[in-house]
Order: structure tokens, then C-alpha cells, then sequence
């Protein structure tokens, strides 16, 4: 048996699959028996594609695998495509399998057992083990004959719902966070899972604890990348600075050290990028102690905060696990380090009152008015994510004091980012005109 196995290698969606292609690559069975294309552009665009789509060897295949990594954000366009091109891809080929991974299904894995939008399998938590299991199992079976019940994270969406067994977990550190054979490039993950139980993210709601790759073997496959002129590393974790940390929330210095000074005395590598994007950091592990032991090696001058609200009773309510007191201190010893900060808030939260709103606009004129220096704010509107206890919550809405003082930041440098598209005042590209 050959199957081929497409998937769409393109924002927001890259880093999960260089990860995954990263851990598949090493396994010579299903490189033997699966060619896989990466496309640059979204399964569920494919009509957009065709002339793309054309020029691939589909019948070299006994079977083609459509793999959908999905965030909530992608479900209109999923349904969409699903609906008004139902079995597009059957017309290059008999025999397409369909199978959905990431947040959205890791939450809600019942949504594609049913309608337009049901699959023939359902990855519902972590995809390295389980997605590997059903490629084994595709080599020998057909997919109506695969008993779920013997794999390992896989659930059934056609011809009815059967779920998933739990999943075993990856063990981080064993296999790279990129995939050299393929070349798929992304941060390199060095932590996964969070202590913290935020009502608004999907995150800590759906992990147990936070799990650290062993730093020998961060080391080992940062050196395979820099062999290969990966030169400039990000890391990829739900807290920089809780790398190493036995509860995930106290910075073990120590292993902060270990790692950057470690990863910087690496031939070839240029540039070491670690509290920034795409991790953040938590403004209670910002002290003074972690910043002179991370400084030295950094070529990045800004750190990204989440804050979220600049209200003690709203950050109470959401679950955050630290106060207004705890952003203030963090810019405060930054910019004693000649750091800027990026700092993430969300407007519209479920609970948000005049109140909230006020110690939020009265943080943001601290920021206008160079109170707080050095500072720009990354803005978001609220948006329920299913998997959390917020789930049920409407969209969040802007106060419009909120709107007028993040133009004023925005117009002076200090404030960007995508808060009224996500309200729905704007379109985006993951949005319709006729839904604004």
C-alpha cells in the first residue's frame, strides 16, 4: 500500500505540523508506505487551487489522506468548503480518507461526527502517537475496518461517533520540533501544557501539568538544526520562563542558565529569541534574578507579557493567578533591564464591567502618557473557545472608551493588533462581509 498524505502548510497552522512531521519522519515504515505534500494553502481552499491540486500524481496513490489541522477560527471556512464542495477531492482520486487534529476537534471531537463536516477519524488531544497508529493501521486495513478501540487517541466520526481511547503522550525532547527531511521550520517546543486554569483558554483546560523536553535533547536537535543553517531560534512553550519549573509556575534559574548559555555556545547559531513570540511570558515570573541570568544570551530587547485585564476583580474572575500589582512590577524591572514589553490584553470578557473598564483605560493611559515606558499593547476582543469554562459565553463587545484611547495608542506606536476584527467590526480573512 502508498498513500499520500496532503495537508495545509500554512498560517495558523505551520508550527503543529512541523512538530508532527518532525516526530513521523523518523519512523521508516511510514515513510516507506506515505509520501507527504505540504501545500501552501488550506485543505478546505482547495477550489481556489485547482490548478495546484492538478498537477499532483494522484493515481501513483491507493489511497489519499486528507489531514485538517483545525482552530476554531478556521470552522466557518471548514463548514463552508464542506458544504458547497462536498467530496471536492474525489474527483482526482476513489479514495479519500479525512481526518481532523488540533484545538477545535482536541475540544469538541464530536462536531465531526455528523453533517457536512463529518469525518472518517478524529485525532482529539496530542497528534504524534495517535496519528502515527492510524497511518499504521491504514497500511493493512481498510478504513472501515479499523477498530478505534484498539488505537490509541483516535476517535470514529463515519458512519457514527465512537470515541477516542485516551491518548499516550509525547515525550517531549524525543524527536525535533521540525522536520529537516521535509523542511518544515518552526520555534523549537521546549515545554508543553499549563498549571494554570484561565477561563478563556483552551490550554490549561485541556493539559494536566506542564511537561519539559530534557535539555540534552533541546541541545541535540538544536545542533542538527544549526548543521543545516537553522540558525535563529524562537522557542515555542506556554511560559518561557517556567522552563524547568517542578510546578510550572516558580522559574527554576538554574535550568533557564542552563538552557540559553547552553543553546548560545552552539557554532552557528546567530540569534536566540526567547521570551517573544509565539511564547509569552507570565508577568509574576519576571523578576530580577531570572532577568540577569537571561540577558547575556537574548538578541531579542522586548518580552511579551500576558496581563489580559488591568483589573484586580476581573483577573480574579478569570483565573489568572496574578494581579495588576504583578504587570506593573514586571514592566518595571524590563525596563531596568532595557527591555521592552509587549503586553496582551483582552477586551470584552465575560463579567467585564464599568469597573474593569476604567482600570484598564487607566492603565492604557499610563501607557500614552510615557508613565509606563517602552510599552506597546498587543489588543484582542474576548472569543469563546469551546473546551473552556467560557465556552457558552457570547463574543466579547468593545466599550467604546476602550476603542477611542487604543487609537490614540495605535496612532503613537503603542498599540496594534486585531481586536476589531475579532469583535466582528471589521472583516478578516477568516470572516465573510455578510457576518460583519
Amino acid at each position: 500500500m502508498k498513500g499520500l498524505v496532503l495537508f495545509g502548510y500554512a498560517k495558523p497552522n505551520r508550527y503543529s505540523w512541523a512538530v508532527l512531521m518532525g516526530y513521523l519522519e523518523h519512523d521508516s515504515t511510514i515513510c516507506d508506505h506515505y509520501d507527504f505534500l505540504p501545500l501552501s494553502f488550506q485543505l478546505y481552499q482547495g477550489p481556489q487551487h485547482k490548478k495546484e491540486l492538478a498537477e499532483i500524481s494522484f493515481q501513483k496513490y491507493d489511497i489519499i489522506l486528507l489531514a485538517y489541522s483545525l482552530l476554531t477560527i478556521q470552522i466557518p471556512q471548514f463548514t463552508e468548503f464542506n458544504q458547497n464542495y462536498p467530496n471536492f477531492y474525489s474527483q482526482w482520486h476513489p479514495n479519500i480518507i479525512s481526518v481532523v487534529g488540533g484545538p477545535h476537534p482536541t475540544a469538541k471531537p464530536q462536531d465531526f461526527s455528523f453533517g457536512s463536516n463529518q469525518v472518517d477519524f478524529i485525532i482529539p488531544n496530542e497528534g504524534e502517537r495517535a496519528f502515527q497508529e492510524l497511518l499504521m493501521a491504514l497500511i493493512s486495513q481498510k478504513p472501515d475496518d479499523i477498530d478505534v478501540g484498539r488505537l490509541n487517541g483516535v476517535a470514529r466520526g463515519k458512519s457514527f461517533y465512537i470515541p477516542s481511547k485516551p491518548p499516550i503522550l509525547h515525550k517531549l525532547g524525543t524527536s525535533p520540533s521540525f522536520s529537516p527531511k521535509f523542511r518544515l521550520f518552526g520555534p523549537i517546543e521546549i515545554s508543553r501544557g499549563c498549571p494554570f486554569r484561565c477561563k478563556f483558554c483552551q490550554t490549561g483546560n485541556t493539559s494536566q501539568k506542564m511537561r519539559h523536553a530534557p535539555l540534552e535533547q533541546i541541545i541535540h536537535w538544536v545542533q542538527l538544526g544549526a548543521q543545516i543553517k537553522y540558525d535563529k531560534l524562537w522557542f515555542l512553550t506556554p511560559n518561557a520562563f517556567a522552563y524547568g519549573s517542578k510546578n510550572g509556575v516558580t522559574p527554576n534559574v538554574e535550568m533557564l542558565y542552563q538552557l540559553l548559555s547552553q543553546v548560545s555556545s552552539i557554532q552557528r547559531i546567530k540569534g536566540l529569541y526567547f521570551g517573544t513570540f509565539p511564547s509569552e511570558v507570565r508577568p509574576e515570573s519576571v523578576t530580577d534574578e531570572v532577568m540577569e541570568t537571561i540577558e547575556p544570551f537574548l538578541a531579542n530587547r522586548k518580552i511579551l507579557l500576558g496581563a489580559q485585564t488591568a483589573s484586580n476583580r476581573l483577573l480574579k474572575l478569570i483565573s489568572r493567578g496574578h494581579t495588576i500589582e504583578h504587570i506593573y512590577q514586571a514592566v518595571e524591572i524590563l525596563q531596568k533591564y532595557d527591555f521592552k514589553c509587549e503586553i496582551d490584553f483582552i477586551f470584552g470578557l465575560p463579567g467585564e464591567n464599568k469597573e474593569d473598564i476604567e482600570a484598564t483605560i487607566n492603565f492604557f493611559e499610563d501607557v500614552l502618557n510615557n508613565r509606563l515606558k517602552n510599552v506597546k499593547i498587543h489588543t484582542h476582543t474576548f472569543m469563546p473557545l469551546p473546551g473552556t469554562p467560557f465556552e457558552n459565553e457570547p463574543k466579547g463587545r468593545i466599550d467604546p472608551k476602550i476603542l477611542e484611547i487604543v487609537g490614540k495608542m495605535a496612532k503613537q506606536g503603542k498599540a496594534y493588533g486585531e481586536h476589531q476584527a475579532q469583535a466582528g467590526l471589521i472583516p478578516t480573512k477568516f470572516t465573510h462581509e455578510k457576518e460583519i
